[in-house]
């Protein structure tokens, strides 16, 4: 059983590496006049003067459309993939550290008092650890398999067609 779960987590891991630099944003971050933001958002459609996003600005499920001029645009950030599955990888990490790398301590009754002083803290830091160490390798492959942040574009200096090329990218249509 356990080397099943092993062989599946390597094959999730290997089918995430495959597909991590081709995976795309699912919204966006745009930055647009004196350091305004509408975060999360989708580009919904381009035009050579415009460009309509929808957003969720304070209910979930409530969508609103808005229409931003392209020469107001000043940057764009990716929210990727590994930002929504990373904890949880973390928690799977987390769980393997402790599953397979936590060793508990002997019997107590075998231990001199020295012993038992001098060992009470063993158990606890080595609990700790595989938490820790397991957490972090499987935020490292959950963050680097499935394409990391994404990088800030700043669109401050480009033409109106350089940005509706590169906006153009990230339409998603509902």
């Amino acid at each position: 059983m356990i080397k099943l779960i092993q062989l599946i987590i390597i094959i999730f891991m290997s089918v995430l590496a495959s597909k991590g630099q081709q995976l795309h944003a699912q919204s966006l971050t745009i930055f647009y006049g004196d350091n305004k933001t509408i975060q999360d958002c989708r580009v919904i459609s381009v035009s050579e003067f415009d460009v309509t996003v929808e957003y969720v600005p304070f209910l979930p499920g409530v969508h609103t459309r808005r229409s931003l001029s392209l020469a107001e645009i000043t940057g764009i950030r990716e929210f990727s993939r590994a930002n929504r599955y990373s904890p949880c990888l973390v928690v799977l990490g987390s769980f393997i550290g402790i599953k397979f790398f936590f060793k508990g301590r002997g019997s107590i009754d075998e231990m001199t008092w020295s012993e038992r002083l001098a060992t009470w803290l063993d158990t606890p830091l080595n609990f700790i650890t595989t938490i820790s160490v397991g957490g972090a390798v499987g935020y490292l492959a959950g963050h680097y398999l499935l394409g990391g942040n994404r990088e800030l574009i700043v669109l401050e200096k480009s033409s109106n067609s350089e940005k509706q090329s590169i906006l153009a990218e990230y339409i998603d249509l509902p």
